[in-house]
């Protein structure tokens, strides 16, 4: 009997329980209801409107049971701490990705409006003078722009560039043929160029010339040319000669036959010079031949030789004579049987100097 009494009030007691429970269940609802009335919310998501009845406190609240995120850059208003009321409107606009490049770095901006300077001053991108940019700087940003800075450089480069001497050939008749000598060694000069060198980012696009300076004057290297030619003579020893000419030669001596005059008398054997005639040695040229020049008749020599008599070749012109003229000269000899011997010859004459 006490065990049925108990059973039965276990049951009851569980009842009250239950029947508390819901009563307090009830009571916290309506207690809510009360302190928390339901708001009518307008949310702008970027323009996208919708209204919402919602017993949300603040902002975050109702953003997070709608499960909106908010990216980088985003704006919202109110703040996500501000309490809810009643019409409340939340307005979110959403940033944009704009990227700026520049020294070859890119960062990535997230924005909700700007310009395009304003962009560069975010991205801590410092304009010159001469960069160039890829918009106007007042321009409005769009999403997904890519601004480009680049860099304009310009250095000024001093090139030289060497002038070469000039060889300057000069004749000396006191050389012989074929001898040269350096009376002057030749110096090079020296051109300066200033050139205006432009970069794009470090990569040279122009060269312009600035200015142009010879900077040191190169110097002739000056070669003087031996002119003298040389001819051996029946010596062994080598004379000078200026030039070398083809005549015919005959002969002369100073006996009566050939002059009309005789030992004794006062111009016997006297020549043009005023010197006496000596055999090997004195002859008579044409007036274009000057009196006092020397000269070297090789086959005077031969001619000589072959009757044992060894001559230097060497004779000056120190007579006229009325038929020395145009390309004959008449050669001084000691006798008329010479003379004679000798007879009417080509010769070659080398005029010495």
């Amino acid at each position: 009997m006490d065990s049925h009494i108990r059973r039965i009030r276990s049951k009851y007691i569980v009842l009250l329980l239950i029947l508390l429970a819901l009563v307090g269940s009830a009571t916290a609802t309506i207690t809510h209801l009360i302190q928390d009335p339901v708001k009518n919310v307008i949310l702008d998501d970027d323009g996208y409107r919708v209204e919402i009845e919602t017993y949300d406190n603040s902002v975050e609240e109702l953003l997070n049971r709608y499960e909106i995120t908010l990216g980088p850059g985003d704006e919202i208003t109110p703040a996500l701490d501000e309490p809810l009321q009643d019409n409340t409107e939340i307005k979110i606009v959403r940033a944009m990705p704009v990227t700026v490049e520049a020294d070859g770095e890119k960062t990535v901006l997230h924005v909700t409006k700007g310009t395009v300077e304003e962009m560069l001053e975010k991205a801590g991108v410092e304009l010159r003078k001469d960069d160039l940019v890829n918009y106007s700087l007042s321009d409005s940003v769009k999403p997904y722009d890519h601004i480009k800075v680049t860099r304009i450089d310009q250095e000024v480069l001093v090139e030289k560039e060497a002038i070469p001497y000039q060889i300057v050939t000069k004749k000396n008749e006191d050389l012989d043929e074929g001898v040269t000598k350096v009376v002057q060694e030749g110096q090079q000069g020296e051109l300066e160029r200033k050139l205006l060198v432009t970069y794009q980012d470090g990569v040279e696009i122009q060269r312009k010339l600035v200015s142009e300076e010879v900077t040191k004057d190169p110097v002739d290297r000056v070669v003087e040319k031996g002119t003298a030619k040389r001819v051996k003579t029946s010596r062994g020893d080598y004379v000078r000669y200026s030039k070398v000419r083809k005549m015919v030669a005959t002969a002369y001596t100073a006996g009566y036959e050939s002059t009309g005059k005789r030992p004794g008398d006062k111009y016997y054997g006297v020549t043009s010079s005023g010197r006496k005639a000596k055999p090997f040695h004195t002859i008579a040229a044409p007036p274009d031949i000057p009196i006092g020049t020397k000269v070297y008749i090789p086959e005077l020599v031969q001619f000589w030789a072959k009757r044992g008599v060894s001559i230097s070749g060497i004779f000056t012109v120190e007579d006229r004579g009325g038929a020395v003229k145009g390309n004959i000269i008449d050669i001084f000899m000691e006798d008329v049987g010479t003379t004679r011997s000798w007879g009417r010859r080509s010769v070659t004459v080398y005029f010495l100097k």
